[in-house]
């Protein structure tokens, strides 16, 4: 099992709603973001969702495969532009 922290809730709302083969509502930091169907437009709306929902702007150096190839690597790329989540109680 990979050891990769849980991936936040506001995000992964945002993510599913692009992920055409994604089953319910439950992705892994490891998940295939093209194997679950993200496609080239598809990455642009979900970069437009992103920066909307979160208020920032992703830099266009992290606009490269490797940034979209999983759950984990898009968030990773993200996360330092995204307040934290509460923790749940």
């Amino acid at each position: 099992m990979p050891d990769t922290p849980p991936l936040p809730h506001g995000f992964l709302e945002i993510l599913i709603a692009h992920l055409p083969y994604a089953l319910g509502d439950r992705i892994d930091g490891d998940d295939d973001l093209a194997a679950l169907g993200l496609d080239s437009m598809g990455v642009v709306q979900l970069v437009t969702d992103l920066e909307e929902t979160f208020g920032f702007e992703l830099p266009d150096e992290l606009l490269t495969e490797d940034t979209f190839a999983t759950a984990g690597s898009l968030w990773a790329a993200v996360a330092e532009f995204v307040a934290p989540e509460p923790a749940d109680v």
